[in-house]
């Protein structure tokens, strides 16, 4: 509790009083000092126990369906006075760091009146994208008699999951209508849906084969009656993983790597939905998969994928030089030992803590999808900056070249991502060159391993992908 600017000159004038009834020998002058300071008394134990009887509820509701970060959205916030005495001051509701009040107000004055209900709307811009956090509403309260001030906070903290910008929503949907998502060497297995059917060749005809695939005039020159083949493309059974390390979430200035991947699985998936093939998600950290979907393609298949990369984690600050981990500070013996010796005793341990199997990452996922269709090819798509996560995502490919099953690394380059703002010296250049030579090693062990690789910049979009994939780029 503090005293105000008035109760300050209440306080003022009841010592000069209190000087001047010794200075002048005045009755009546300790008679007005004993009045003020009473008063001030008073009001200083009424405030108390009104602070300390306040009852209010706070609801706050977010009124739009759909949240985007960087999109106004509308915010009705209720207070109900459940005092028998009225609740002066300053009402503020305290919006998410970096947020932006896009019309009216989220501080008005007020009189809640006992037992009513109060209530305010405005409009608020997120600036990220995840978890956006409302930290309750505080009341800047003052005394009847204006003497004193306090501040309190009514409701509970609640949190707004914004999705990614709106303009990468808008994207996914409509490149979906234009791209179409090829990929070399489709399953042989018989697909749920054929799309198009490809010339093959000619072999001897067997009986049972469909009469308008004879070829009709190799009969007259060989004699022989002979049928022509087709291949056919059939659905792709796809997971993409989204890597959710902490260096992904890292940002220096930019965008961080993992809003751009976030952006990038959201397009990639509704383009393979869009293509017929059964699309699923999971997103994974250092310790354990985050959420996930399995592959599907219903009708509102993109609609779980978007609800699952909603619980993505939000970006960080960096605070360090800058913000991102190279390949070339780690140390490259490990790079077809899958997980090291002291990085799988600690997963382990976890596992055991959490109560999981001894793969509760993403090697384990992996393994369940392959048993899970043995029958059919499926390709797997790794969207990571392949930092703390690198082993895994390699032992992954392993496991996928093993089963005859694809891989695609989309790799996050960390040069792409800083944000430089001054020209680089000699030393920054060495360092970069450093950092692609240490790439360049990692991209051959992984293509050595059967899975195919590229390089991804802030710059690049889902469109330019698929199209390197159709045209054999990767």
């Amino acid at each position: 509790m503090r005293v105000s600017t008035f109760g300050n000159l209440v306080l003022v004038f009841c010592i000069a009083t209190a000087f001047g009834s010794v200075i002048f020998v005045s009755v009546s002058w300790v008679f007005v000092t004993i009045a003020v300071a009473s008063v001030f008394v008073y009001a200083r134990m009424r405030f108390i126990d009104e602070l300390d009887n306040t009852s209010l509820e706070v609801e706050r509701t977010v009124l739009d369906k759909m949240v985007f970060a960087g999109e106004p959205i509308s915010v009705k916030v209720q207070i109900i006075n459940r005092n028998p005495t009225p609740v002066f001051g300053t009402v503020e509701d305290l919006v998410p760091e970096d947020a932006e009040v896009a019309s009216g107000s989220n501080r008005i004055v007020a009189v809640l009146k006992p037992r009513t209900v109060e209530s305010f709307t405005y409009s608020l811009k997120l600036a990220r994208r995840g978890p956006n956090r409302f930290r309750g509403l505080r009341i800047e309260r003052v005394d009847p008699l204006g003497i004193f001030e306090e501040e309190q906070v009514f409701g509970a903290e609640s949190t707004v999951n914004a999705h990614t910008k709106k303009e990468s929503f808008d994207t996914a949907r409509r490149i979906a209508g234009k791209e179409h998502f090829e990929y070399s060497g489709v399953s042989k297995a018989p697909a749920a849906i054929l799309r198009e059917q490809e010339f093959n060749g000619i072999r001897d005809y067997v009986p049972g084969d469909r009469a308008r695939d004879i070829y009709w005039k190799g009969l007259s020159k060989t004699g022989r009656l002979m049928t022509k083949t087709y291949t056919k493309e059939g659905s792709l059974k796809t997971t993409i993983f989204l890597d959710c390390t902490r260096s992904m979430r890292l940002t220096n200035g930019g965008i961080s790597k993992l809003d751009h991947a976030v952006d990038l699985s959201m397009q990639l998936s509704n383009v393979l939905i869009s293509s017929y093939h059964p699309t699923g998600l999971a997103m994974f950290d250092e310790m354990s998969i985050i959420s996930e979907t399995s592959p599907g393609l219903g009708r509102h298949q993109f609609q779980k994928i978007v609800k699952v990369l909603r619980n993505a984690p939000p970006a960080e600050k960096s605070f360090g030089e800058n913000g991102h981990v190279s390949v070339a500070q780690v140390p490259l013996t490990t790079m077809g030992a899958g997980r090291s010796r002291e990085g799988g005793g600690f997963l382990s341990a976890v596992a055991k803590i959490r109560g999981g199997g001894p793969e509760p990452g993403l090697e384990g996922i992996v393994k369940r999808l392959i048993a899970s269709d043995r029958n059919q090819q499926q390709l797997f798509v790794f969207i990571s900056d392949l930092g703390s996560s690198r082993n895994a995502v390699l032992s992954a490919a392993k496991l996928a070249q093993r089963s005859k099953n694809r891989t695609l690394v989309i790799h996050t380059y960390d040069d792409w991502y800083a944000k430089a703002t001054e020209a680089l010296d000699a030393v920054e250049l060495e360092k970069m060159y450093a950092n692609i030579s240490g790439y360049m090693r990692v991209e051959a062990g992984f293509r050595s391993s059967g899975a195919s690789y590229m390089r991804v910049g802030p710059a690049d979009t889902a469109s330019r992908i698929v199209r390197s994939i159709r045209r054999g780029l990767v």
